[in-house]
């Protein structure tokens, strides 16, 4: 891990309560996509050796040989899990009016035949199979290569979490759809792991231009474990107290940043007066304007052509460059990262209506915001189910992703935990000491 992570100060800013949820859309993805640097004596470079090799092979490791356990489909507006299609369920079911809300699966991992991704294997098995435990008949199957394409996919922590999607969205026009896979592995329990995967897709024209159009859940064990997974499409569903109660702040985690979200940060365009969703047209250049004044001199007429060609080149080079993927990611721990504030957004707002927040079986929120030309992906979950009135010891995991003008920004993972009212009170007085130094 490289020095220069320590300078980086992320979200610096304070929320409280229900402060937070009157504050703009617009104004929360900035709060949260805010990567404020005061970098030393020399420039950011990528990490380069992100990952190493034996994290790489022990992450795959996790994920690898056979796991059994259940899937479910959910409405992405409320939550609802969703019966499996018809065809695929016996007469029995339907004679007596039972819906059959979620698929027995058997998946087979390992790592892609270059050694760049993980492949995940999935037979979904017809219900009358999975009422009887080894029979394999098999509705379907899918395939699906998570952290592959170069090191601006390996978006993970060892222990088997993943934060999968593409390196840039698809043009915002209708019928677009763009996938996410998440995945939260079991620290307490190895080899159990819950997989989010979502759908989200193009609203040219509304207030969200993209928003949430599918979920899958899975639940899995290791088919060695003795412990059987739990139903996805059944649990405990969160409350919004839950999520927005509290002063959360993170214990543990990583985030990857790519190297070109750091060179236009809205907050530093916003404090010059600028507005960050618009860049500054470009300035007809000296020799243009001086042949503009002397149409008859030959010599400034030349001069203002090779500049209208060099201006033009530029442009297609910028065109070509918003076309590649990003390249150079920076890998940021957790306790590089000081923030008096939660990473997570779910806590901001509220359920129903149009909100982009929605709460799932066995304590899990998937929260899809997007606006302007930013798009925050996050999923969160409570291993330790919902927290108590009173400030305890129980900690949520959030996973997310963010994209700007297309492009993938940044990822993170993080654990977070409860401030009592003792370490609320430090905190405030040690970022106030921040504050007093930012007019110096």
């Amino acid at each position: 891990m490289t020095s220069h992570c320590t300078f980086w100060s992320v979200q610096k800013t304070h929320r409280h309560g229900a402060c937070a949820r009157a504050t703009s859309t617009s104004a929360r993805l900035k709060v949260h996509a805010r990567h404020r640097a005061h970098v030393a004596s020399r420039a950011l470079e990528a990490n380069r050796d992100w990952p190493p090799s034996d994290v790489w092979d022990d992450f795959v490791a996790a994920h690898a040989g056979e796991y059994a356990g259940a899937s479910a489909t959910f409405d992405p507006r409320t939550g609802a899990a969703v019966p499996l299609p018809s065809n695929y369920v016996p007469d029995a079911f339907k004679e007596y009016g039972v819906d059959v809300m979620e698929w027995q699966i058997v998946t087979s991992g390992g790592m892609t035949s270059d050694g760049d991704g993980l492949r995940l294997e999935t037979k979904k098995l017809y219900p009358e199979a999975g009422c009887e435990y080894g029979k394999n008949d098999v509705a379907f199957a899918e395939s699906h290569d998570v952290c592959a394409g170069g090191q601006m996919g390996k978006m993970f922590i060892v222990q088997g979490c993943y934060c999968d999607g593409p390196k840039t969205l698809p043009e915002c026009v209708e019928g677009a759809e763009v996938g996410f896979a998440f995945a939260f592995a079991e620290e307490e329990a190895p080899r159990e792991r819950r997989r989010i995967s979502l759908r989200v897709r193009a609203a040219p024209g509304q207030r969200r231009n993209w928003e949430l159009c599918g979920i899958e859940i899975t639940h899995e064990t290791a088919s060695e474990c003795e412990t059987r997974a739990a139903s996805p499409a059944t649990g405990d569903i969160l409350t919004e107290d839950a999520v927005s109660v509290g002063e959360w702040r993170a214990t543990s985690g990583v985030t990857f940043i790519a190297l070109e979200a750091l060179a236009d940060v809205p907050e530093e365009r916003e404090t010059s007066g600028e507005d960050a969703s618009t860049s500054s047209p470009i300035d007809v250049g000296p020799a243009q304007k001086l042949a503009e004044q002397k149409p008859n001199d030959p010599a400034l007429a030349r001069a203002a052509e090779a500049e209208r060609e060099a201006e033009e080149r530029r442009a297609k080079e910028e065109i070509e460059a918003a076309a590649r993927d990003p390249e150079g990611m920076l890998v940021v721990p957790w306790w590089a990262v000081k923030s008096p504030s939660s990473w997570a957004m779910g806590g901001e707002y509220v359920l129903g209506g149009n909100s982009p927040l929605v709460f799932l079986p066995n304590h899990i929120w998937v929260l899809v915001e997007s606006v302007d030309d930013q798009l925050v992906v996050e999923c969160g979950r409570y291993d330790q189910g919902p927290p108590s009135a009173m400030i305890d010891d129980t900690e949520r995991r959030v996973v997310a992703r963010r994209y700007r003008k297309g492009r993938f920004a940044s990822a993170f993972f993080v654990r977070e935990r409860r401030l009592d009212p003792r370490e609320r009170d430090e905190e405030k007085e040690e970022f106030d000491i921040f504050d007093d130094l930012d007019g110096i």
